[in-house]
C-alpha cells in the first residue's frame, strides 16, 4: 500500500506497483498517561494508520503500562532487546509525557543511532511534558521548546481559534471536526526567485493540492524552534556536525507555522491569549554530514485519540451525540486525510540514506506507467540526447507534481543521487544551490547559468527511460519482478540513468557553451 494519500485511479499498473515493498522498521515509545490504546491520549488510530501502510512498527512504554505494547515490561533504550541500533531500526518516534529524565546511557544509545543514520521524530506538550525524553538528545533538545510555554495563562499557544457549533468555545472543540490552519515555510530549489516552479513546501508537508496545510488544533501547545547550529558534543556525539563534503553547519528549519489566536475558553477558565506565530513543526536534513534526520512537533495532540476520532472528549452539546473528531458521518474529513499525508510524509523522509532508494524508485515508476507516459512510447534508445530526455523528464515532472504535490522533482532526484552515490559532485551541485531559510534566506548564492531544474529534469527522464528497457509492461511479469524488495535492481536502474543523463549534460553544455562564447564574441565586437 501507498504511504502517502494519493489517488491514481483506473491505472492497473498503480497497483502492482504499490505492492513494492518501502517498508520502515518503527520504534515508538511513549510515558507517562500517553500509550497506544484506545483512549483520548492513545495513539492507537495513529499507529494504525502507520502500519496500514505497510511499515513495521514496535511500540513500548517507559514504564511499562498501557495496551498494545510489542515490547513489554518498562521500556529502557540502553538495556531493551532488540538493541537500539540502526541495523534492528530505521527509525525512532517519541511521544514524551515524563519529565524523568533519561540515563546517561539511553541518551548515550540514542544518539549513536542518530550518528549511524537513525532518523527520530519527538514531541511532548506544553511546559515541561515530554522533557524527560525530548530535552536530554542531541538536536531534538534545541529543536523544540520543552519548558516554558504555560498551560494557562495569555502566553500560552492556544490554536482551537473558532468554536464548536454551538458558538461557545469549550475545550473539547480540540476534537471537533475544525482543524487548525497551519501555515507551511516554502523553500527554493535554486531556480528564479519570480518563478512559482522554484518554490515548495518542506517534503513533510508535501501533498498533490499543493501543501498539507492543515494540523489538529489544542488549546496549549508547545512550540519548534531553529536554532543556529554550534560546534560541541552532546551524549557522546557532535551535536551539528559538518558536511562531509565541506561547507558551513547544517541547522535544522522550521517546516511550518501555527496561530495562537484563541479565545477565553468557558469550561477550564482560560482567559485570552495574545495573538502571535510560532513553530509547529521543525525539521533538520542530516544528509550532508550522514547522520539522521529529526523532526519535532508542536504537541502531540497532533497525533493522539482524543484530537483524531473524539475518545474521551463526551458528547457534543448541539447534539448530544458523542464528538467524533476529525471525521463527518464516519468518513475521514478531507482536512484529516491531509493530515494523514503528514504523517506518513514524515515517516518517508526520516528514512535513513540507505534504506530511501524505494520510494524514489516507487515514485519513478508510476510515471513510467502514468497513462501520459505510455502515450510517449518508451523506451527511447541509449544512449538517449539531451533533448529526448528533457521531453521525458518534464512529462514525468508534470506527473509527479500532480500525483504527490508540487516540488517532487527535487525531493526524488536528490534522493537518487545522495542514496546511490551516483555522482556526488552533481549531488552537491544541486543541493548547494538550494537557498537557505531564516536570515540566510536573501543571501542568495552568486548567478548562475546553470538550467539547474533541466538538469533534474534529464536525470529524472533518464530514469523513467531506464525502467521502461527493464521493467516489462505485462501485468504478471511486472508483479513478479516487484514483489520483493530488489535493492539491486533499483541501484542499477537508477545507476543506468544518471549515467545517460550525465552523459546528455555534458554533450549539451558543451554545445551550449560554445554557442555562448560565440555570442559574448560577437556582443564585443559590436561595442
Amino acid at each position: 500500500m501507498p504511504d502517502i494519500d494519493i489517488s491514481i485511479t483506473g491505472n492497473r499498473f498503480a497497483d502492482i506497483i504499490f505492492r513494492y515493498p518501502c517498508t520502515q522498521k518503527i520504534l515508538m515509545v511513549t510515558d507517562g498517561s500517553l500509550s497506544f490504546g484506545a483512549d483520548g491520549f492513545g495513539l492507537s488510530e495513529f499507529v494504525g494508520i502507520v502500519r496500514a501502510a505497510g511499515h513495521n512498527v514496535t511500540t513500548a512504554h517507559r514504564s511499562g503500562s498501557g495496551p498494545n505494547l510489542t515490547i513489554a515490561g518498562a521500556y529502557n533504550f540502553a538495556t531493551a532487546t532488540p538493541v537500539v541500533t540502526a541495523a534492528n531500526y530505521d527509525q525512532i518516534w517519541l511521544f514524551g509525557f515524563s519529565t524523568s529524565p533519561l540515563t546517561a546511557a539511553e541518551q548515550t544509545r540514542i544518539a549513536q543511532f542518530m550518528a549511524a543514520g537513525g532518523g527520530v521524530f519527538a514531541t511532548g506538550d506544553h511546559e515541561t511534558i515530554g522533557a524527560g525524553m525530548g530535552s536530554n538528545l542531541p538536536r531534538v533538545r534545541s529543536m523544540r521548546n520543552w519548558a516554558t510555554i504555560p498551560m494557562v495563562n495569555p502566553s500560552r499557544h492556544d490554536t482551537v481559534i473558532d468554536p464548536g457549533a454551538d458558538g461557545v468555545k469549550q475545550f473539547n472543540d480540540q476534537a471537533d471536526a475544525t482543524p487548525q490552519r497551519i501555515y507551511p515555510v516554502f523553500f527554493s530549489n535554486g531556480g528564479p526567485d519570480n518563478v512559482a516552479g522554484s518554490w515548495s513546501v518542506h517534503p513533510v508537508l508535501r501533498h498533490s493540492s499543493g501543501a498539507v496545510d492543515n494540523l489538529p488544533d489544542h488549546p496549549h501547545e508547545s512550540e519548534c524552534l531553529a536554532p543556529a547550529p554550534v560546534a560541541g558534543s552532546f551524549a557522546g556525539i557532535e551535536e551539528w556536525p559538518a558536511p562531509v563534503s565541506g561547507g558551513a553547519r547544517v541547522g535544522a528549519q522550521i517546516a511550518a507555522v501555527s496561530v495562537s489566536a484563541g479565545r477565553f475558553i468557558v469550561d477550564t477558565l482560560k482567559p485570552p491569549v495574545r495573538p502571535r506565530c510560532f513553530g509547529a513543526i521543525s525539521a533538520y536534513d542530516g544528509d550532508p554530514a550522514r547522520v539522521g534526520r529529526v523532526v519535532c512537533d508542536a504537541t502531540w495532540h497532533h497525533f493522539v485519540n482524543i484530537n483524531l476520532n473524539g475518545a474521551g472528549a463526551g458528547s457534543d452539546p448541539t447534539t448530544g451525540l458523542p464528538r467524533t473528531g476529525l471525521y463527518a458521518a464516519g468518513t475521514p474529513t478531507p482536512e484529516y486525510m491531509k493530515i494523514r499525508t503528514y504523517y506518513l510524509n514524515t515517516v518517508r523522509w526520516l528514512a535513513p540514506i540507505g534504506r530511501r532508494t524505494c520510494w524514489p524508485f516507487v515514485i519513478a515508476t508510476l510515471a513510467r506507467f502514468d497513462f501520459e507516459m505510455q502515450e510517449f512510447r518508451l523506451p527511447l534508445p541509449h544512449p538517449c540526447p539531451w533533448d529526448p530526455l528533457m521531453r521525458i523528464g518534464l512529462l514525468a515532472e508534470e506527473i509527479v507534481n500532480r500525483q504527490w504535490g508540487p516540488g517532487t522533482l527535487a525531493d526524488v532526484v536528490d534522493d537518487m543521487l545522495t542514496t546511490s552515490e551516483a555522482a556526488p559532485a552533481l549531488a552537491q551541485l544541486l543541493k548547494g544551490q538550494q537557498a537557505p531559510q531564516g536570515a540566510g534566506q536573501d543571501k542568495r548564492s552568486d548567478p548562475s547559468l546553470l538550467p539547474l531544474q533541466d538538469l533534474r529534469r534529464v536525470i529524472l527522464g533518464a530514469v523513467v527511460n531506464a525502467i521502461a528497457h527493464k521493467l516489462p509492461e505485462d501485468d504478471e511479469k511486472l508483479a513478479a519482478v516487484l514483489k520483493r524488495s530488489n535493492d539491486k535492481l533499483v541501484r542499477e536502474l537508477v545507476l543506468e540513468g544518471v549515467g545517460a543523463a550525465r552523459q546528455a549534460m555534458d554533450e549539451h553544455l558543451q554545445q551550449a557553451l560554445k554557442q555562448t562564447a560565440a555570442l559574448v564574441k560577437a556582443i564585443q565586437q559590436k561595442k
